[in-house]
């Protein structure tokens, strides 16, 4: 009976999922022409996030057969899209790195995939993308509710990775940040950070989506009674559903337990949705100067807010 009593709203799910596969073609054996079913691309695109990961990762990461995986990794493989290497830890497992041609084909796809999704837009007006926008984050909200694990939990070595090699590859593509300069900026810090690492005044805490790294943030002690919040980052798939807010929360009631009493913050003004959340939580702007030393230029901002 019960079953009988949701049958249509069963049917209207699946309908709209099929409408949606459809629209983006999903379904499609050959994603844009490329030769790579949307399988592979998700394969690539994982390899991508970090410097390096194994087939096992990508196994758990993406719900897939060993013996899919395998297949799928042998053919990268035989198109020179990846290279493998025994770890320096442990000569029983292999590490994946995208070649240059590899790198080459994720961006291709990733280019391709946004002028898709801006061709959609474009056929809209500004009223017409909110609206859009916000019954997607309703969706999501929604279906992680009924089928995600999600915690937030202090990070762990073998985190740190993924915490550098994800936002390097975020900033790269969402932001074009791609100079070396930035490169160094960023692996310096985050390494520098946990080199001087005091629990008493530190923390980095990591957002796990279904097991899995999803997200960061970090808070450093720049004077005895000063913090730094840095390092604060969510995975595409789980912004606007309130996850980065909780990870600002969790960052500002670490402060307070710790009793700094001001922290402060850079950002770029390109960030609209962190700095909303950074102008509801009481900070506020007080210093902007222009860089163009990341690939691009940017105006960098500092905010700041007073704990006590």
């Amino acid at each position: 009976m019960e079953h009988e009593r949701n049958i249509d709203k069963i049917t209207e799910i699946r309908g709209f999922n099929r409408f949606y596969t459809n629209i983006l073609g999903l379904l499609e054996k050959d994603l844009f022409g490329s030769g790579y079913s949307l399988s592979e691309a998700r394969v690539l695109f994982e390899i991508s996030k970090t410097e390096y990961c194994t087939a096992a990762q990508l196994c758990n990461i993406l719900k897939m057969d060993r013996g899919y995986m395998s297949r799928i990794i042998h053919k990268f493989e035989k198109n020179n899209l990846i290279c493998r290497k025994e770890s320096e830890e442990d000569s029983r497992v292999i590490k994946i790195q995208l070649t240059e041609k590899g790198d080459k084909l994720f961006h291709e796809l990733n280019e391709r995939s946004n002028q898709q999704v801006e061709d959609i837009l474009m056929k809209l007006n500004e009223e017409e993308q909110l609206n859009l926008l916000k019954s997607m984050e309703v969706v999501k909200r929604y279906l992680t509710k009924a089928t995600a694990n999600i915690v937030i939990r202090p990070y762990k070595k073998a985190d740190v990775s993924y915490v550098i090699d994800r936002q390097l590859s975020l900033y790269e593509t969402e932001r074009h940040f791609t100079s070396e300069v930035w490169k160094t900026y960023l692996r310096q810090g985050v390494l520098e950070l946990l080199k001087k690492f005091n629990p008493q005044k530190d923390c980095m805490l990591i957002v796990e989506y279904n097991g899995n790294p999803a997200g960061c943030v970090a808070i450093t002690h720049a004077e005895e009674s000063v913090a730094q919040f840095r390092y604060f980052f969510v995975e595409p798939e789980l912004r606007g559903i309130g996850i980065g807010r909780r990870l600002l929360e969790e960052a500002l009631s670490f402060c307070k337990e710790k009793k700094y009493s001001h922290i402060f913050l850079w950002t770029v003004s390109a960030q609209e949705t962190a700095r909303n959340l950074y102008r509801k939580a009481g900070f506020e702007l007080t210093e902007s100067h222009e860089n163009d030393e990341w690939g691009v230029p940017v105006l960098e901002e500092k905010w700041e807010k007073d704990l006590l």
